[in-house]
């Protein structure tokens, strides 16, 4: 993280207002600075000691997995050396345009989260492009229609509803099967004569498998 100076020039630079830039801040109420990777903090507090996560690191607040309005207390009493203060923390108490917001928020959370949320979008918006300009909503989507009822007896035999006739070619077909099978016009099969014939060829199987390995 760079000074003052250097992050106020980017904030003109992007039209963010000083109420922003506080609200944004408060995003330290959330994670810890590691020194070996940018420079700031200490490597390991009691509050980081143990994670969770990798262990060590210094937070701005106790609770560094809560998003709440604590980061504006911490930094506006600094009575433990244990949080994390950085130069462009300090500031936002000491310069009067911040100051006004950050005591703001020290005493009114629901303040902080509303205001946050908006300089969130807006920031996350920078530089993006919408098609349409306006945006879209999942209200404005058109309705799909609800999937037709599962119906079992509509697929099963018998139905009556959709159901087609057979061919005359195919009920020839199926005639010609049935009395090559021993069946007759007049005399339906037996309801095991299939499950004769399965055994039938089973054996048949099993038996040439037999002496075939001999």
């Amino acid at each position: 993280m760079g000074d003052w100076m250097h992050l106020d020039l980017k904030i003109v630079h992007r039209k963010e207002s000083s109420q922003e830039i506080v609200a944004l801040s408060g995003a330290h109420t959330l994670g810890r600075s590691r020194p070996d990777r940018s420079g700031w903090g200490k490597p390991e507090t009691k509050y980081t000691k143990d994670g969770p996560g990798a262990p060590g690191g210094q937070s701005w607040t106790v609770e560094w997995l809560k998003f709440d309005n604590s980061y504006f207390k911490d930094i506006k009493e600094q009575r433990d050396q244990d949080l994390l203060v950085l130069p462009t923390d300090a500031v936002l108490f000491e310069d009067p345009g911040f100051k006004v917001y950050a005591e703001k928020y020290a005493v009114d959370q629901d303040v902080f989260f509303k205001d946050y949320a908006e300089a969130h979008a807006k920031l996350s918006n920078l530089g993006a492009k919408f098609d349409p300009v306006d945006g879209f909503s999942l209200a404005d989507a058109p309705e799909t229609p609800a999937p037709e009822k599962f119906v079992a007896t509509k697929y099963s035999y018998g139905a009556t509803e959709d159901k087609k006739e057979l061919s005359e070619a195919m009920k020839a077909k199926m005639r010609a099967e049935y009395l090559a099978l021993g069946g007759s016009p007049n005399k339906p099969l037996q309801s095991n004569y299939f499950l004769n014939i399965i055994i039938f060829v089973a054996v048949l199987a099993v038996l040439a498998s037999f002496f075939g390995g001999i």
